[in-house]
């Protein structure tokens, strides 16, 4: 038997390459025999991954002889030559063309169809997956990575913002601060509610310019007075300010008059039955006026009404003569929204007024910078000619409540006199009890002429004679009052005092006062007040002394 080198070296003369692993183990096994090389380079396969050895199909004698007898080989005159039929069996076994260096293989053994073999077992191996190696990234990858990154950031921000910017609670409270400020701005929130289209300012001919917005953050936030016109953004919501038009039907009985809203022309008036639609009115104040001449005798006729729904509006000339009286003594007589005339004590005589029945009459008085106040009102639909019309204020103060009130004031101070203590229930009439300017004023009168007196104490005080001699209305709920009071110093005798008597001052002083009202009330007293009703807030300057009498002897 060879040795396993000299088998090695022949297999590889023999076979043209060196022998497969499983090969060697087959020469192996046959203890490396020679006469056995091209039976184990050739076999025939017994397995499903055993190796065709073409040479046996091709060639193969009939007697199944191993060895390749020289009658078997093609001649070269053969129709096909070796070279042809190792490229066809080529073909045929590993199912495509030989490589360049397949076919070097084959020519340098001559076409030996057994050199196939070991293509065949190369075709028959699965090929192995390559390792991808892992290209290192481009800078520019990595940029885009980090942009890619950046900008996902920056929607995710982006979107947590606009939710919260679009948000119906951010809507109203911008809608409301712009309110403030610019009503023109404001309408950028406001859409119409039957069409949902926005509100433009050319269609807001005949508003108030001077109205202000009265919607609250909570009629905001949990009525229908705002809704979701569509999307910013294709994402967000946006929210809108809902407002609903109003409509005016007015109609006039008077051909030839002016007709105004809001200070601001319509028409005038073709017949006695005109008649006027003013649609798509911006909620809000509204004065209507007809005016001109009838009968040669100037006539204004005004209505003035706070539009919220649908209104009918009457401007129908009406003549009245009536009176009027009220305890805003100086104040403003009103038809509508007309100024007639100023109130002399309390009184006013209106003689053949043309008026609309859907009017009010009134009676106010402006304070500079202190507002106004108002009677209560009356309409000329319920006014017949020649009436007279009692149109009083809440809480206004005449002299007889407010002598009551300063009487009481005094007898509180009379109270403190007696023992130099402090009375109960001093809110009733002081404002801040025993704090109050006024009270504090007349209690260190009384200490000093009595307990803190650094000559002779009185050995009484006695407020008397009080009498208000004037109220004078300084604002809707303010009075300033003028009074005069007596005061009477008394005097016993004593051993280091050997006189007695009295000295008197008759003192002019005055008071301001404040009507709180009274939750006692009832309707049937609404405008009678008595003097629970206010409080002495502060003194109005010194006092001064009218006259005084002095007894002591």
């Amino acid at each position: 038997m060879a040795s396993k080198e000299k088998w090695t070296e022949l297999f590889e003369k023999v076979i043209g390459r060196k022998p497969s692993p499983q090969e060697f183990l087959e020469g192996k096994k046959t203890d490396f025999d020679l006469k056995k090389i091209k039976e184990i380079a050739g076999q025939k396969p017994q397995e499903a991954n055993a190796l065709y050895n073409v040479a046996d199909e091709a060639d193969l004698p009939e007697d199944g002889s191993l060895e390749p007898q020289a009658e078997n080989l093609p001649s070269p005159t053969a129709d096909q030559s070796s070279k042809e039929q190792w490229l066809a069996a080529f073909e045929k076994y590993i199912g495509r063309k030989p490589s360049p260096q397949e076919f070097v293989v084959g020519k340098t053994h001559q076409y030996d169809l057994t050199t196939i073999n070991q293509f065949l077992e190369t075709s028959k191996k699965p090929k192995s997956t390559p390792k991808l190696v892992k290209q290192p990234m481009s800078i520019w990858k990595k940029l885009g990575i980090a942009a890619g990154v950046l900008g996902a950031i920056l929607v995710l921000i982006g979107y947590l913002y606009g939710s919260q910017y679009y948000s119906r609670q951010a809507v109203a409270e911008r809608y409301l601060d712009v309110s403030k400020s610019s009503f023109d701005k404001s309408l950028e929130y406001q859409i119409w509610s039957d069409t949902g289209k926005p509100i433009k300012k050319s269609e807001l001919t005949y508003r108030n310019p001077k109205d202000k917005t009265n919607v609250t953050m909570s009629d905001l936030m949990t009525s229908d007075q705002m809704r979701n016109a569509g999307r910013k953004f294709l994402i967000f919501p946006d929210w809108k300010v809902v407002v609903t038009p109003v409509t005016a039907q007015v109609s006039i009985n008077t051909k030839g008059l002016d007709f105004y809203v809001n200070d601001k022309k319509v028409a005038t008036t073709t017949s006695d039955s005109y008649q006027k639609k003013l649609t798509g009115l911006y909620p809000g104040n509204y004065t209507f006026l007809a005016k001109g001449k009838v009968s040669n005798q100037t006539v204004e006729i005004s209505s003035a009404e706070e539009l919220t729904d649908d209104t009918t509006i009457k401007l129908n000339v009406k003549y009245l003569s009536f009176k009027v009286t009220s305890n805003l003594t100086d104040g403003d007589l009103y038809v509508g929204s007309r100024k007639i005339g100023t109130l002399k004590d309390g009184k006013y005589d209106v003689s053949k007024l043309a008026v609309t029945d859907s009017a009010s009459v009134y009676v106010q008085k402006s304070f500079k910078d202190k507002g106004s106040l108002k009677s209560q009102t009356e309409a000329i639909e319920n006014v017949s000619d020649g009436a007279t019309l009692n149109l009083d204020a809440e809480g206004v103060l005449d002299r007889d409540t407010a002598d009551s009130l300063v009487t009481a004031a005094y007898s509180k101070l009379q109270d403190y006199a007696y023992d130099n203590t402090t009375p109960d229930n001093l809110d009733d009439i002081f404002t801040g009890g025993n704090k109050n300017p006024f009270y504090a004023d007349v209690t260190n009168t009384i200490d000093t002429n009595t307990i803190g007196a650094k000559n002779r104490s009185a050995d009484s005080i006695t407020f008397s004679d009080i009498d208000v001699s004037k109220v004078t209305q300084v604002g809707p709920t303010t009075y300033h009052l003028e009074f005069t009071v007596m005061y009477d110093f008394y005097y016993a005798y004593s051993s280091k005092h050997k006189t007695s008597g009295d000295i008197k001052q008759k003192l002019s002083w005055s008071a301001v006062v404040e009507y709180v009202g009274d939750d006692n009330n009832g309707d049937s007293s609404y405008y009678y007040n008595n003097y629970s009703d206010y409080r002495i807030t502060s003194g109005n300057g010194a006092s001064s002394v009218i006259s005084t009498e002095d007894t002591v002897d």
